[in-house]
């Protein structure tokens, strides 16, 4: 019988070599067989690199997890502080830095209520994390914290999905192949998955089903996700204070439209 999770948030994060496994930085990329999800991997690692030494530091990463961008950051010299609600993320991300050789503060905080007493010319809040937040009075929160963190000139830097409509009308008893990896004990790791979508509420409710040849379905992780569509994030940045500078519809920076998978954003706050 296989065994559900169904924690707050995203169970993964209660497991963070398996997360490692599943969404590696740059140095273990070989794992993930599928060519482009590798390269959209890599390009979101030089992504947020670039935007952070573009700021000179310090950054501050929001939902950090277990220090995927924080590690490479600040292994270019830039100070960097990474926050996150999930501990034993954090604990990995501790442990990978010290091995690195490089120091790197880490808080638990709640990305809607964090408070660190300093200001930064850089956020970012990357790979879906604002998606946890499934109410527009929770991403206010979110979006009023940030600023108070934010100095002057600086920069909100964040990515979430574009969601596909054809996506959110899948029928919720199919199942459909979402990844692959290569697990150093197990050999061919798959992931299937089930979701369905509430258009009244525009959260996801996902089921993640892990298997290898041998140990079918022999784990189930259950999530949801909030659905941010493109005019409506335009409106939620405007009430939270924020100009949108640039949208791009990848991390390779290539024009936002309607068949893009990202809306990768950077945003300011208004100078006078």
């Amino acid at each position: 019988m296989s065994r559900v999770d169904s924690t707050p948030g995203c169970a993964l994060y209660s497991d963070p070599e398996l997360y490692d496994l599943l969404f590696p930085g740059a140095g273990d990329s070989a794992a993930i067989p599928d060519p482009l999800r590798r390269d959209r991997m890599l390009a979101s690692q030089q992504f947020y690199l670039e935007e952070a030494l573009r700021s000179g530091g310090p950054v501050l990463e929001v939902a950090c997890g277990s220090g995927r961008l924080t590690l490479p950051i600040a292994q270019s010299g830039l100070s960097i502080h990474g926050i996150d609600l999930s501990a034993s993320m954090l604990d990995l991300a501790r442990s990978k830095a010290q091995a690195a050789g490089v120091e790197i503060p880490y808080s638990q905080a709640d990305m809607r209520s964090f408070y660190l007493n300093r200001q930064f010319p850089a956020i970012l809040i990357a790979g879906n994390s604002l998606l946890h937040l499934l109410t527009a009075e929770d991403l206010l929160q979110c979006l009023a914290a940030v600023r108070r963190h934010l100095a002057p000139g600086g920069r909100l830097i964040f990515d979430v999905s574009r969601w596909d409509p054809a996506l959110l009308a899948r029928d919720p008893a199919e199942r459909y192949p979402v990844m692959r990896v290569n697990h150093p004990g197990e050999g061919d790791l798959s992931i299937d998955e089930q979701a369905g979508y509430d258009a009244a509420t525009q959260v996801r409710r996902i089921a993640w089903f892990l298997s290898t040849p041998s140990k079918p379905d022999f784990r189930v992780i259950e999530y949801v996700l909030r659905v941010i569509f493109p005019d409506e994030l335009l409106l939620l940045l405007s009430t939270a204070g924020f100009e949108l500078e640039a949208r791009y519809g990848e991390f390779t920076r290539i024009p936002f439209d309607s068949s893009s998978p990202r809306q990768v954003c950077l945003c300011s706050t208004p100078t006078t």
